[in-house]
C-alpha cells in the first residue's frame, strides 16, 4: 500500500497533536514539519520521526513529493496556505478557522471543488464515538421533532490580566477570539447531532479584561504557563465572552454561552438536545457517556461500545466496553475519515460517509460573520447561505 506523504505546517500545541495522530494512521507517512522557529521544528521533527525540517511553508508548498498539508499556523496564515496548497495540487486539512472571511472561505470552497481535492477541518468533538451516536438516534427519530437546543463552551486559560495569546489579537486571529475558536466547535457540534442548520442568531460578544499584560520578550503558546516575564500592557478588543440566540432551520430555538474566565473549567463543553419525545446530551467532561431525557419512563446513561452502539458507528468506539476513549482518539477518528475519504478518491470510489471538509468550515464562518453583525446591531442577524 502506497503511503501518503504528508507535510504538517506550525509546531504549536496543536500541530504536535496532528503530528502524534498522524503517526496512527496507518496509510500516512510524515514526511516533513515546517515551523517559523527552526528549534520547534527540529524537536518535533526528532519526537515524530519525521523525513524532513522544511524553513517555511514555502518549501512545502513548492515540494512535488508531498501529498497532503495539514496547516496548523495562526488563523491569519490559514486562507494563503490552503489556497496556495489546493493551487498546487495537493489535498487539504487545516486548522479552523477556515480563513479570516467568510468571502476568503467561500473563495477555498470554490477552488476545492474546481482542483476536485479532498479537504478537512478539525472539528474534531464530533469524532468522539457517543456524539456520532447521538447524531444517529436523533436522525432516526429517537428524540421526536427537534424543538431546543443548548449549551456551553467554558474554559478558563485567559481568566488573568496576565494571560495572553495571539488570539486576543485581531490581526492574527481576526474579528472575533471566543465565538471564532469555540464557539465554531460548538456550533458545528450542535448542527451535526441535530442534522438542523443555524439560520439567525442574537449575539452578545464581550471583552471582560480591556487591558491585558503581554510578555515582551517571549511568545507564548496556547495554554502553556508563563512565569518570570517582562510584561507591557496591551489593549484588547475581541471577545473572551459569548452568548448567542439561536434559530434552526426546522423552527427550533437555541441558546450558547461560551468563556475562556470560566474559573475551573478547563474544556467544559456541553450540548443538549430536546426533542417532542426525548431529549439526549453529551458532556465533554464525561465524553464517554451520552445521556437519555424522558417523560415518563427513566432517564438512562448510554456509554461507549464497539458492541452495542448502532452499526453506523460502532467503528469508532477502539476499545472494549468500559475504556473509554480521549480527544486524542477523536482526532484520529477524524483523521482516519479524511484519509478514508483520500483513498476512495484515488481507487476512484465515493466515500459512504462525510467527514468536516472546506463546506463545514465555511458554514462556520458564515455563522460567525452573523455573530459579528447582530454584535454591531444588536438586533438578529440572519445567516448568509452562500
Amino acid at each position: 500500500m502506497k503511503k501518503f506523504r504528508v507535510a504538517v505546517i506550525g509546531t504549536g500545541f496543536i500541530g504536535n497533536i496532528h503530528c502524534e495522530q498522524l503517526m496512527r494512521i496507518s496509510n500516512v507517512m510524515l514526511a516533513g514539519i515546517a515551523d517559523k522557529n527552526p528549534a520547534l521544528a527540529s524537536e518535533a521533527a526528532a519526537r515524530f520521526g519525521a523525513e524532513k525540517i522544511y524553513k517555511n511553508a514555502d518549501e512545502v508548498l513548492s515540494d512535488g513529493t508531498i501529498d497532503v498539508i495539514h496547516n496548523c499556523t495562526p488563523n491569519n496564515l490559514h486562507y494563503e496556505i490552503n489556497k496556495r496548497a489546493l493551487e498546487s495540487g495537493k489535498q487539504v486539512f487545516s486548522e479552523k478557522p477556515l480563513a479570516l472571511t467568510a468571502k476568503e472561505s467561500s473563495e477555498l470552497v470554490k477552488l476545492a471543488e474546481k482542483e476536485n481535492a479532498v479537504t478537512g477541518i478539525n472539528f474534531c468533538y464530533r469524532y468522539y464515538p457517543v456524539v456520532q451516536e447521538a447524531a444517529v438516534r436523533v436522525a432516526g427519530g429517537e428524540i421526536g421533532a427537534v424543538y431546543n437546543i443548548h449549551g456551553n463552551y467554558l474554559q478558563d486559560w485567559l481568566l488573568y490580566p496576565t494571560d495572553y495569546s495571539w488570539r486576543l489579537d485581531p490581526s492574527m486571529a481576526g474579528a472575533s477570539n471566543i465565538v471564532g475558536d469555540l464557539g465554531s466547535h460548538w456550533c458545528d457540534l450542535a448542527q451535526f447531532v441535530s442534522g438542523l442548520k443555524i439560520i439567525e442568531v442574537m449575539a452578545e460578544l464581550k471583552t471582560i479584561l480591556p487591558v491585558r499584560k503581554r510578555p515582551k520578550t517571549k511568545e507564548t503558546l496556547t495554554f502553556s504557563n508563563a512565569s518570570d516575564i517582562d510584561y507591557e500592557d496591551v489593549k484588547i478588543s475581541l471577545d473572551e465572552y459569548g452568548a448567542l440566540l439561536l434559530r434552526f432551520d426546522n423552527g427550533a430555538c437555541g441558546t450558547f454561552t461560551t468563556s475562556q474566565l470560566a474559573a475551573g473549567r478547563k474544556c467544559n463543553i456541553d450540548l443538549q438536545v430536546y426533542g417532542s419525545k426525548g431529549s439526549v446530551a453529551w458532556n465533554h467532561e464525561r465524553s464517554a457517556e451520552l445521556w437519555f431525557g424522558h417523560r415518563n419512563e427513566p432517564n438512562r446513561i448510554f456509554f461507549e461500545s464497539p458492541n452495542i452502539q448502532s452499526p453506523e458507528t460502532r467503528r469508532f468506539a477502539r476499545l472494549p466496553s468500559g475504556h473509554p476513549m480521549g480527544y486524542m482518539d477523536a482526532i484520529m477518528n477524524l483523521f482516519n475519515d479524511f484519509y478514508r475519504a483520500i483513498e476512495l478518491k484515488r481507487a476512484n470510489k465515493t466515500p459512504d460517509f462525510r467527514h468536516p471538509d472546506f463546506k463545514a468550515g465555511h458554514e462556520e464562518m458564515l455563522i460567525l460573520e452573523a455573530a459579528i453583525r447582530s454584535r454591531k446591531s444588536g438586533t438578529w442577524a440572519k445567516v448568509d447561505t452562500v
